[in-house]
């Protein structure tokens, strides 16, 4: 089975002590931030590194993005990708659909019988990309999917709806699937395979390589403007012994009119 799976790169925010807008007001300030995978991508890598493993075939890593990202990629050959591809183009301003645009033109010109993504990405999170290059593509998709078994020409899958309904598919390859996370558990990466990764070769391919240039990605949807989410009231820790805390709880339930 040759697979594709599509990665990002993302600032990792998890321990920054605050976010900033930066002066324009369509990106958060990342100087002073780490980067990282994408979470729900890692997931769809190691979903393609076991069906690989069980199945046979190749996998292939492709990202968009400036030279920076060739860190996920590396990361994606250490855990078991055969080849990685990069489009060198700073997607910062770009909408999913632009991106879209560029996976598809790709994907199209590589043997493939099955796409993963990631289910949506930390930064945005609008769940869009797999889906709309599933569509330009003119294959079958299934999205949100929490578990995956494959056999000779066909996936069969479940896919998570609202309120833990599942969601059971059996599609006919080839097929683009976006991965939910807890489908597995990524691998650990060894100091071995990261060196191991490091020697091989990333490809790097212009917009014009496969017949694309910047004037003919025009976004649907333009960024106006990006902004924190006004503060909500203050929480107040009630401290001192507990008949003394259970009074002073007592007044604040009762300067609030609860009761």
């Amino acid at each position: 089975m040759d697979i594709i799976a599509c990665i990002k790169r993302v600032p990792d925010t998890s321990e920054a002590d605050f976010i900033k807008i930066d002066p324009a007001q369509r990106d958060i300030e990342k100087d002073r931030l780490a980067f990282k995978i994408n979470n729900w991508d890692e997931y769809a890598l190691e979903a393609a590194v076991q069906l690989k493993e069980k199945l046979g075939g190749t996998l292939t890593a492709i990202t968009v993005g400036p030279e920076d990202w060739n860190e996920v990629l590396r990361r994606a050959l250490a855990m078991g990708a055969d080849n990685a591809i990069r489009i060198d183009r700073d997607v910062s301003a770009d909408d999913a659909y632009t991106v879209a645009v560029i996976l598809e033109r790709v994907i199209q010109r590589l043997s493939y019988d099955l796409v993963l993504f990631g289910a949506q990405s930390e930064d945005f999170g609008s769940g869009q990309l797999g889906a709309m290059v599933a569509e330009m593509l003119g294959i079958p998709h299934a999205t949100l999917v929490t578990v995956l078994e494959a056999e000779e020409g066909k996936v069969h899958t479940q896919r998570e709806l609202e309120a833990g309904t599942l969601q059971s598919y059996t599609i006919e390859l080839p097929a683009l699937l976006t991965v939910h996370t807890g489908i597995n558990q990524p691998r650990y990466i060894s100091l071995r395979g990261i060196r191991s990764a490091m020697q091989k070769e990333l490809q790097v391919m212009a917009l014009d390589d496969p017949g694309l240039s910047p004037e003919t990605l025009v976004p649907m949807v333009k960024l106006e403007k990006l902004e924190l989410p006004p503060k909500g009231k203050e929480a107040e820790l009630i401290a001192g012994a507990p008949e003394e805390a259970a009074e002073r709880l007592a007044k604040i339930l009762k300067d609030a009119g609860i009761f």
